[in-house]
């Protein structure tokens, strides 16, 4: 039984074993907010992180989390469904290779909520088996103040297959395949590990649950139908749904599987849509004051509040049976089964691990839970608007839509083409690229008018630093509004973006060296497990350059372990492509000292 006061964070769930570092990883949402992304690497990193702002993430940090580990992370999401950034960043055009937009392959929705990440020790020379962590969530990688639930399972791979973890390996394999573009070689390798170990894996199960199962829907080739059911055709003694979505036939079905279907807990105003509730002894919604959270922590108005977490509680005999995942209880993720979605079942003794009643008592979820009552119903004008603009979500999201860009005297100048393929007519729509305010929105029926092929449109001229494949779409039509990003083909544009975005984020001398410092980061103060008192990648609020002077700073570097100078060495390289006589960031003085190391370097390398 989930108690509400046991309260986890992703970020901790990330966050690597001691003596351990992160080596890669595959992630899954359906909606994605690219700031809450950009900072994620951070915690992979073992980053102190106390001073990281959530919306404005120092950049420097990041730029060296990114570095290290953007190659390594591979997240796959929805098409349609990243989330317009609260603020803009440049700094997002980096996270380009990382983010994979996917698609169901029968119609529906990519739904799953998984993680799985793959550390290996620290100590190259320790020798010891890689571990595995499998995050089965039913919240989105975004920063939404919902109810949710989240089971994290870990251990390391065996010497051979197990068949219980097939549907597991099956689903991370199949998963690469709806990517709506190229998956690179090297991140595929990094899959194609990942699917081999989880194949293995022997997990140490929570609580005193006994076993564990893992259900993988809609990747197979035709669409099946999937119920939470007992292992024989005979029915639950008990059963008990949270789901914040539902669908009348999927509710029908679900009570179907129980002696005593004993309670339903949704959102009211999904269950507003229904005829009636029916099939269920009770049924409830998180009260108010649950459902708005703790207002004063919470300064986003696009958060998403309320119930998210979806789970099915069923006791047959002696055993209780927990299904945790994405898989809400609607016809497209049960009944249809054109929805991806992914379910870890967990068994165990009632007399261990609760009964479905539990979950609604006193010590369950019972005080955040009041009876259903209907609501007014919503005004169907603007019911109807809204299903018009999801319609043109879908028409934006899998039209031939393509940014090409061009140098010009101010910097890059950048059309968006394909829009002469989707019917806009009556909506209101805006579009721009996400590392700038949306102030900078171009008006979508403007640019039609002054171009009948509605073939182009000029979103306009940018600095390197901020071109970008992400573009966002903002979509209004009466009282309903709607926005999103697409990830976009790119053709043209800076080859030196990357360099660019690190020039800026640098800016000075100053920045030259608090980025020095977390690239030498992993030995300054450390105790050789990752726990040591010094920054070991940094919060941007370490020691100064006065604190630490250059020299010393180089020269400790060059003693202890030469070979990570060689980071310096490529940043100096790619700083000098742009390097100008009042360059802020290569100053005189600095070169002059560098150069000394740079020439040590050299003849080392020449042994």
């Amino acid at each position: 039984m989930i108690s509400p006061e046991q309260r986890s964070m992703l970020t901790d769930a990330l966050t690597p074993p001691n003596e351990y570092r992160f080596d890669s990883g595959v992630a899954t949402t359906y909606s994605l907010d690219l700031i809450t992304l950009l900072t994620l690497p951070l915690h992979l990193a073992r980053a102190d992180l106390e001073e990281i702002s959530p919306d404005r993430p120092d950049p420097l940090p990041v730029l060296e989390a990114l570095r290290r580990m953007g190659d390594r992370l591979t997240v796959f999401c929805q098409r349609g469904r990243l989330q317009i950034p609260r603020k803009a960043n440049a700094l997002l055009g980096l996270l380009e290779g990382m983010v994979h937009e996917a698609h169901a392959p029968h119609g529906g929705a990519f739904h799953p909520k998984v993680w799985l990440l793959r550390f290996v020790p620290r100590d190259a020379s320790r020798e010891g088996p890689a571990m595995l962590r499998l995050l089965v969530l039913t919240r989105n990688l975004t920063d939404d103040r919902s109810w949710d639930l989240s089971l994290r399972l870990e251990g390391v791979p065996g010497k051979r297959k197990l068949d219980e973890n097939k549907p597991l390996a099956r689903f991370i394999e199949r998963v690469r395949e709806m990517s709506t573009r190229d998956v690179s070689a090297a991140r595929s390798e990094q899959i194609e590990q990942l699917c081999a170990d989880a194949h293995r894996m022997e997990w140490e199960f929570p609580g005193q649950f006994e076993c564990v199962r893992f259900h993988a829907l809609g990747i197979e080739r035709r669409a099946t139908s999937w119920l939470p059911v007992p292992e024989s055709d005979s029915r639950w003694d008990e059963l008990s749904v949270v789901s914040p979505f539902v669908t009348p036939d999927a509710l029908r079905d679900l009570a179907a599987l129980a002696k005593e279907p004993l309670f339903l807990v949704s959102r009211g105003e999904e269950l507003d849509k229904l005829a009636s509730p029916a099939g269920f002894s009770s049924v409830y919604v998180l009260s108010d004051q649950a459902a708005s959270g703790d207002l004063e922590d919470d300064d986003g108005p696009q958060r998403q509040r309320g119930l998210h977490a979806k789970v099915y509680i069923g006791r047959r005999a002696w055993y209780t049976h927990l299904f945790v995942g994405s898989a809400n209880a609607t016809a497209p993720a049960l009944v249809d089964g054109s929805n991806v979605e992914f379910m870890v079942e967990l068994i165990g003794r009632a007399s261990k691990v609760g009964t479905p009643g539990d979950w609604a008592d006193n010590e369950g979820l019972g005080p955040l839970l009041v009876p259903y009552v209907r609501s007014e119903p919503a005004d169907p004008a603007t019911i109807e608007d809204e299903r018009k603009l999801e319609k043109l979500r879908e028409a934006l999201a899998w039209a031939d839509l393509s940014l090409h860009c061009e140098k010009c005297e101010e910097g890059w100048a950048v059309d968006l083409h394909g829009l002469d393929g989707v019917p806009c007519g009556g909506v209101t729509a805006r579009t721009w690229l996400v590392t700038q305010d949306e102030e900078r929105a171009v008006l979508i029926g403007d640019a039609h008018s002054s171009d009948s092929s509605y073939a182009r449109v000029r979103l306009g001229v940018f600095a390197p630093q901020h071109v970008t494949s992400f573009t966002g779409f903002a979509l209004e039509l009466g009282d309903a509004k709607l926005s999103f990003a697409l990830q976009l083909p790119r053709h043209g544009g800076p080859e030196d973006r990357d360099l660019e975005i690190l020039r800026a984020a640098i800016r000075n001398r100053e920045g030259l060296i608090r980025y020095l410092l977390l690239l030498l980061g992993d030995w300054i103060g450390d105790d050789g497990n990752g726990q040591g008192g010094g920054p070991l990648l940094g919060d941007g609020l370490g020691p100064s350059q006065d604190e630490i002077p250059l020299f010393e700073m180089l020269a400790r570097a060059f003693a202890r372990e030469p070979e990570r100078l060689a980071h310096v060495r490529e940043l100096v390289n790619r700083l000098r492509e742009e390097t100008t006589e009042r360059d802020p960031i290569l100053t005189n003085d600095f070169l002059a000292i560098w150069s000394v190391f740079e020439a040590a370097l050299t003849i080392k390398d020449g042994k």
